[in-house]
């Protein structure tokens, strides 16, 4: 995990664990070109609200090693400004 990656996951209280979970088995994954990285998303529980919540994680790659570049919770919209087909 990237340095960048890791402050801002211990920010916005995400742990590793859902991280790799969101990386593992993704409701859906697009390729970002602009940035020439990955998007993923999956529902974890956030830590205020006990709820499920969208986490999107952003990586390097797909279907092999992964560097993860950052992580943050986000809502519908945010994952359909993103390309998600939610």
């Amino acid at each position: 995990m990237s340095q960048h990656a890791s402050q801002r996951a211990s920010e916005r209280d995400i742990t590793e664990a859902q991280i790799r979970t969101i990386i593992n088995n993704p409701i859906e994954t697009v390729y970002d070109s602009d940035s020439d990285n990955y998007k993923s998303y999956g529902l974890a529980t956030h830590p205020s609200t006990q709820n499920d919540a969208y986490l999107m994680v952003v990586h390097s790659k797909f279907n092999t090693e992964v560097l993860i570049i950052t992580a943050m919770w986000t809502t519908a919209g945010g994952l359909r400004t993103n390309g998600f087909k939610i």
